[in-house]
């Protein structure tokens, strides 16, 4: 990260070629703009970068492109615009702020502690979202700061997903893949725990009763207009 900030500050035109990765990096705000909203239909993911993700996203929408993307921006857009799910946002992340947030740092204040801020704020995202995304607490940012299984798995997962786009070739994580050997191996069991994890949740939702509840997995269960909205991997992706 730090070093890829380095080579977008000193560029002048905040974009830099990457000839090892084969890839171009940007952080100018008009080339950010052109490509995710003025001519966004001409920067599709594309199948490698799906391949890289594929394992851990599923179809969801931050890793498809056409018609499977606009249905799910077009599903996402009526569900996060509604008053209802914002005004159920707002609650959620003030009570975060007021009940978890606030306390812990003034106890590390008072106590003249050292906190990692990044670790704070990575914290507070994962239970809102959590929270927000399928009702679920995991309570990362208690007192004791206890990190659940589905962060961990998540984290882990997503930080060797990653790393399949740094190997030299394709073929080396694929034949890891096949093989079921080293980073593969372990992604493959983070992924698992996650798939169980989000499995539980949505078993959980069905049980309990979706119609009442304001988080976005219930939401999309009882959508009427989605012919998708009972089936499970469909609901683990788009969530």
């Amino acid at each position: 990260g730090d070093w890829y900030a380095h080579l977008l500050r000193e560029s002048p035109a905040g974009t830099v070629h990457i000839h090892v990765l084969g890839c171009t990096v940007t952080a100018n705000p008009e080339n950010v703009e052109y490509m995710l909203k003025t001519n966004f239909d001409n920067f599709p993911k594309g199948k490698p970068f799906a391949a890289l993700l594929g394992d851990l996203l599923g179809g969801g929408i931050f890793n498809v492109d056409g018609d499977a993307w606009r249905h799910q921006r077009k599903m996402a857009s009526l569900e996060l615009g509604s008053v209802s799910v914002r005004s159920y946002a707002y609650k959620i992340i003030a009570q975060e702020v007021e009940t978890r947030l606030m306390p812990l740092l003034a106890d590390v204040a008072d106590k003249r502690n050292v906190v990692d801020l990044q670790d704070v704020f990575r914290r507070f995202a994962f239970d809102t979202i959590c929270k927000i995304s399928f009702g679920l607490d995991p309570g990362c940012l208690e007192a004791d700061m206890p990190m659940s299984d589905l962060a961990n798995a998540f984290d882990t997962a997503s930080r060797l997903s990653a790393m399949r786009g740094a190997a030299d070739s394709p073929l080396v994580w694929k034949m890891k893949r096949m093989l079921n050997i080293g980073s593969e191996r372990e992604l493959k069991k983070a992924i698992k725990l996650v798939d169980d994890l989000a499995a539980a949740m949505i078993l959980q939702r069905r049980k309990l009763g979706f119609e009442n509840s304001h988080d976005l997995l219930s939401r999309f269960m009882a959508s009427d207009g989605d012919v998708h909205a009972m089936d499970d991997k469909y609901l683990r992706d788009i969530v």
